[in-house]
């Protein structure tokens, strides 16, 4: 394990983290926060700063990367960004405690856009809303972010880029980027953050107040959704405003391969592509459920099948923004929610879960299974995309499936002793894993968790990272042989 080089590496994006806090401190500037607050980014700055330069003082002259180097950097690159991340919301005595500071931070950076305030409007300045909400939009470039970092800081990290992006975009593939690293990555970024203005504008045309439209504009665009009011989206009663969001939201849950392959206008590849089939077919057989039981509490069927719809894309995107309060709708309609907070969006996106994809591909592995049994002397191949899915592939999503099922049964566990009852944390522990913000009975979808103990919200940062890194750059991380040499 090259520790040096990863040292090396870590610090020199502490460095780039403490840049990230600028525009936050711009905005208390222009918003004249009161001193503390310009006092606690200056500070936060210094000490990021600071921390990255003594980490990074020395290149390593041994610079081997692989993949183990890969997933270890990535994990230990969230937990340091998280803590340091946390020291605006703590310094500036926003939030109680530090642990409440490291929650709000590892929400933001995991995309997962659970939080210890309400009525954020009235609790936080504006510079520190701004900085929670462009943890989102940070935290939302997942690989993107990373490998730019890597590719402009360290620029002849080459084919070793391949190996950090592996490790930190969401999904079992990460499709073609990883054969044009260094020329994709870039057009990605941008497009990234294009839509994220687009949208803002869009916002802003319909009517949303420009600070607030760039807001949500970068939690959409990171799938995870701060709430800014405890209403939620409803506070602004609009349909315009809920339909450009629910566009935005469904585009951010989008296998980032698309935006490539719209740029080279490869558009019968999208269209053609089997997840992307699935994808609108769950979201369209949850809407047939959910408004199939909703019929009884609606009096106008389109107002229903807008909020349905609207919620549904909000749960698969994990972005947890709400319309209603959907605490109120029938348990089948809670039941397929939960179901969908499994699942999540597809592979390659800014979105958490277990993906589409991998739904997919095991029902589909099923199915062939099925099929053997009935003929076993018949070579039925399994395919993807028109291609053979090998059994590595199949091992490897099944492994995943248990891994992350055991994952989710330990986090029950450990926060079952402090909630209310089993549904409170068997609800939170999809919304830790899957870093959804919203929760169907702990607290309700748009409310705090700042009710917790600490070591509830502890276990739920670290929940939210493994979620965030889908489990296994963790379990390297925390494994014997990765530090036997230290």
């Amino acid at each position: 394990m090259n520790w040096s080089y990863i040292q090396y590496l870590i610090g020199r994006l502490l460095m780039v983290l403490s840049l990230l806090m600028l525009p936050s401190l711009l905005v208390a500037v222009i918003y004249q926060n009161e001193v503390k607050v310009i006092l606690a980014f200056v500070v936060s700055m210094i000490i990021t700063f600071i921390a990255g330069k003594v980490m990074s003082f020395r290149q390593p002259e041994k610079d081997v990367f692989f993949a183990r180097e890969g997933f270890v950097l990535v994990s230990l690159s969230w937990f340091l960004i998280s803590i340091f991340g946390a020291l605006p919301f703590y310094l500036s005595g926003a939030v109680n405690s530090y642990v409440d500071a490291l929650f709000e931070a590892v929400s933001g950076f995991t995309t997962t856009g659970a939080s210890v305030l309400v009525d954020t409007l009235d609790v936080l300045p504006e510079s520190l809303m701004f900085w929670r909400s462009f943890t989102l939009l940070v935290g939302g470039m997942g690989g993107m972010g990373m490998l730019i970092f890597l590719l402009y800081v360290v620029p002849n990290m080459g084919a070793k880029g391949v190996y950090v992006m592996r490790a930190e975009l969401p999904g079992p593939s990460t499709g073609k980027l990883e054969s044009r690293v260094s020329s994709s990555i870039y057009i990605l970024y941008f497009i990234y953050l294009f839509l994220t203005v687009v949208f803002a504008v869009l916002l802003w045309v319909a009517g949303v107040p420009w600070f607030e439209s760039m807001l949500l504009s970068m939690g959409k665009a990171g799938t995870g959704g701060f709430n800014i009011y405890p209403a939620s989206i409803a506070h602004y009663n609009s349909r315009v405003v809920e339909t450009i969001l629910m566009i935005a939201m469904f585009t951010f849950g989008l296998n980032f391969n698309f935006f490539y392959l719209a740029y080279e206008r490869r558009w019968r590849e999208i269209f053609k592509d089997e997840e992307l089939k699935w994808y609108i077919y769950i979201i369209l057989g949850a809407l047939a459920i959910i408004s199939l039981a909703l019929i009884p509490y609606y009096d106008n069927f389109f107002r229903m099948i807008h909020d349905v719809l609207f919620n549904i894309v909000s749960i698969m995107s994990t972005t947890a923004y709400t319309t209603v309060d959907i605490l109120e709708w029938p348990i089948a309609a809670h039941t397929t929610i939960l179901l969908l907070m499994f699942v999540g969006a597809m592979s390659g996106s800014t979105a958490s879960g277990l993906k589409v994809i991998r739904i997919g591909i095991y029902l589909r592995s099923i199915k062939h299974e099925i099929q053997h049994l009935l003929a076993p002397n018949r070579v039925i191949p399994m395919t993807y995309n028109g291609k053979r899915i090998e059994k590595n592939v199949h091992y490897g999503i099944v492994y995943y499936l248990m891994t992350y099922l055991a994952v989710f049964v330990l986090i029950l566990v450990v926060l079952s002793f402090d909630a209310q009852n089993f549904s409170s944390a068997f609800s939170a522990t999809i919304a830790t894993i899957s870093n959804i913000g919203g929760s169907l009975d702990l607290l309700g979808p748009s409310q705090d968790y700042g009710s917790l103990s600490n070591f509830s919200k502890v276990v739920m940062s670290v929940g939210m990272i493994i979620g965030r890194l889908e489990i296994y750059p963790v379990i390297i991380l925390l494994s014997r042989s990765t530090w036997r040499k230290v």
